[in-house]
C-alpha cells in the first residue's frame, strides 16, 4: 500500500485546495510555525482548505530549539496553535537544523522526547521528520521506535520517483521537492506513505463512542495516569522552590499540588477540553486557590473527611493550606510528598512522588473535590460523544465549537468575555498589535486589539473583509472547526 499526498508551507502561498483534492491526494502535511516560533502565515488557510476538501492533515514544525526549554516552547505554541483541532496524521518534528547537529545524538534524542511527550499529552500523534543523513548519524536507537518521515531525492530531482532512492526504513518517504500539482502555482514536496493514520483515526472514531459520562471518567482516569506516571518515574522528585506547574520537564520537580494540577490540565488537553486546561493555567496554581476548580467542572463532595469509604478514583483529597493528593481508587493515593534533602530535582529515594493507602493527613483534610463536568458544555466534543452528520465550514456555527458561550460582535471599544476569546486566539496564532506589541488580555477591544484582528483579516483577505470587527463570519473562520 502506498499513499501520496504533500507537504506545504507559505511558500506555496495561496493553494486551490479544490483542485488539489480533484487530483487526487491522500494527505497533506502542513507547516504550523516558522522561524521565530511563529505560525506560519498560510496555516490556517491550508488547514481549512485541506479539512473542507476532505484531505487528511497532519502538521510539521521545523525545529531551531538548541535547549529542553526551547523545543518545549516550540511544542506549547504548536498545541497552542491546534487547540483541539483534529489531525489524522502526527505532529512532525522537524530536525535538519545544522546548529543542532553539535549538540550529538543524546542531546537530540532529549530534545525530540521534550517535544513528543508535550504533544502526546495534548492527544496528537508525534513523529519525526529527517533526512538519510540525519537518521543515519545522529538519530540514536531509542528514537527509532518512534514513527519516521524519511526524506531523499535525487540532486536531478524533477517530481518523480527515483526508485533507487527508496530507503528501507520509516513510514513515508519524501521523494521529491520539485512536484508540479494542479492547484499550486509553485513547486512542491511528495511524499508517500506506507502507513494509513487516516484509515486508523476512522477506525478509532468508529469503534470509540463515549457517553458523557465516559468522557468525565476518561479525564479522571487520564489525570490518575499522569500523576501515577510521574510517581513511578525516578526522573521527577519533590521541590516546592523549583517545582513544576503545567509542564512535565522544566523544572522537573513537583510539589502536592502542581503535581494534581498539572495532572489535570493534561487530561483536559488529552479529551479535548483547551479552555478547562487554560482555565487551571489561568486560575490555580497552589493548594491555597485549588477551590477555583469549582468553576472549572469540579464539586465538593466532602468536608473535613477522616475516611476514604467514598472515595473514588480521580478524586482530589484537598487540604487548603498545606497539602493536597489524587486518588488512585478508593483505598490509595498518589502525591508528591516530602524531599528527601538532595538538592537534584531526581526522587533517589522513590518516596519523594509516590502512591500509597489513602490516610488522615496530619491537619486535616478540608475538602474532597470531585471532576463531574458541572458547567461544562460537552456539545463542542461531537466526535466523542456522538456521531452526526458532518457539516461543511459554512454551516458550522461558532456555538458549540468547543467554547461555552456564543461570541458577540467584537469592534474597538467592546469588552467583555467575546473580547478575551478573541484576544486569546490572536495570540495563539501569533498576532500582534501596532509596532509588533503583544496583545494584553485585557478583555477590553483596544486599538492594538483591533488592529491584530485587521492584521489576522488581512490574512484571510480572500473569504474575509478587512474592517476591523469580529462579527458572525469572522467569528465562523476563527474558530468553526
Amino acid at each position: 500500500m502506498e499513499l501520496r499526498g504533500i507537504d506545504v508551507s507559505a511558500w506555496q502561498r495561496k493553494i486551490d485546495w479544490k483542485k488539489v483534492a480533484d487530483y487526487g491526494m491522500d494527505f497533506a502535511m502542513i507547516r504550523i510555525t516558522e522561524a521565530g516560533n511563529v505560525i506560519d502565515g498560510y496555516f490556517e488557510a491550508n488547514y481549512k482548505g485541506a479539512t473542507k476538501n476532505k484531505i487528511p492533515v497532519g502538521v510539521y514544525k521545523y525545529s531551531y530549539a538548541m535547549t529542553i526549554t526551547e523545543i518545549q516552547s516550540e511544542a506549547r505554541k504548536v498545541v497552542s496553535i491546534l487547540n483541539g483541532r483534529k489531525l489524522q496524521y502526527p505532529v512532525w518534528l522537524d530536525l535538519e537544523y545544522h546548529n543542532q547537529r553539535t549538540l550529538g545524538a543524546e542531546s537530540i534524542h532529549k530534545l525530540a522526547d521534550a517535544f513528543r511527550k508535550i504533544v502526546e499529552a495534548a492527544g496528537y500523534k508525534f513523529g519525526i521528520y529527517c533526512n538519510v543523513d540525519w537518521y543515519t548519524n545522529m538519530i540514536c536507537s531509542h528514537l527509532k521506535k518512534y514513527d519516521f518521515w524519511i526524506a531523499r531525492y535525487p540532486a536531478s530531482d524533477n517530481g518523480t520517483v527515483v526508485e533507487r532512492l527508496r530507503p528501507d526504513f520509516g513510514v513515508g518517504w519524501q521523494y521529491s521537492s520539485k512536484a508540479v500539482i494542479p492547484g499550486i502555482s509553485t513547486k512542491v514536496d511528495r511524499s508517500v506513505f506506507y502507513k494509513d493514520y487516516a484509515a486508523e483515526a476512522k477506525k478509532e472514531d468508529a469503534t470509540v463512542k463515549f457517553t458523557k459520562e465516559q468522557v468525565i471518567q476518561n479525564i479522571r482516569d487520564d489525570a490518575v495516569d499522569f500523576a501515577v506516571k510521574i510517581a513511578n518515574d525516578s526522573s521527577h522528585g519533590y521541590s516546592q522552590r523549583i517545582r513544576s506547574l503545567y509542564e512535565i520537564n522544566v523544572p522537573k520537580s513537583f510539589d502536592c499540588s502542581s503535581l494534581v494540577l498539572t495532572a489535570y490540565y493534561y487530561a483536559f488537553l488529552k479529551n479535548g477540553l483547551p479552555k478547562q486546561a487554560r482555565y487551571l493555567k489561568e486560575h490555580c496554581s497552589y493548594t491555597g486557590n485549588m477551590l477555583e476548580m469549582l468553576d472549572d467542572g469540579f464539586e465538593v463532595v466532602a468536608r473535613k473527611q477522616t475516611a476514604h469509604v467514598q472515595m473514588i478514583r480521580g478524586d482530589i483529597e484537598l487540604n487548603i493550606k498545606y497539602h493536597t493528593a489524587l486518588a488512585v481508587d478508593q483505598d490509595n493515593i498518589v502525591h508528591a510528598r516530602s524531599s528527601e534533602g538532595t538538592t537534584d530535582t531526581k526522587d533517589n529515594s522513590g518516596n519523594e512522588i509516590r502512591t500509597q493507602a489513602w490516610y488522615l493527613y496530619s491537619h486535616g483534610w478540608t475538602h474532597r473535590l470531585r471532576f463531574t463536568g458541572k458547567g461544562i458544555d460537552f456539545s463542542g466534543l461531537t466526535n466523542i460523544i456522538e456521531k452526526k452528520t458532518e457539516t461543511t465550514q459554512t454551516e458550522t456555527t461558532t456555538k458549540g465549537a468547543g467554547y461555552m458561550f456564543e461570541p458577540k460582535l467584537v469592534k474597538l471599544g467592546s469588552t467583555g468575555t467575546s473580547v478575551l476569546l478573541l484576544q486569546e486566539i490572536l495570540i495563539a496564532r501569533g498576532f500582534k498589535g501596532k509596532n509588533g506589541k503583544a496583545l494584553a488580555l485585557s478583555r477590553k477591544a483596544d486599538e492594538n486589539t483591533i488592529y491584530a484582528l485587521k492584521a489576522y483579516q488581512k490574512s484571510r483577505n480572500e473569504v474575509l473583509t478587512v474592517d476591523g470587527e469580529c462579527g458572525e463570519k469572522t467569528w465562523k473562520d476563527l474558530i468553526a472547526i
